[in-house]
C-alpha cells in the first residue's frame, strides 16, 4: 500500500496549507477539506521520486 505525504498549498486566499498523509494520490479536480474548509485540487506535483512505498508531493488548491 502507498503512503503519500502531501504538501498543500491554498492560492487566491489567506490560508496556512497543511501537510498531510494520505492512502490515495489526489487527482486535479479534487475536492479536499483542509480544517474547516473545502478547496479544489489545481495542481499536483512529484516533490522527489517515490522511495519504496512513499511518496512526496506538492498540492496547490484554491478555494
Amino acid at each position: 500500500m502507498a503512503i503519500y505525504k502531501i504538501s498543500y498549498v491554498v492560492t487566491g486566499k489567506p490560508h496556512p496549507g497543511a501537510i498531510v498523509n494520505a492512502e490515495e494520490k489526489p487527482q486535479i479536480g479534487d475536492r479536499i477539506t483542509l480544517g474547516n474548509e473545502e478547496f479544489e485540487v489545481v495542481e499536483v506535483l512529484d516533490l522527489m521520486p517515490a522511495r519504496g512505498n512513499f511518496h512526496f508531493l506538492h498540492v496547490t488548491c484554491k478555494p
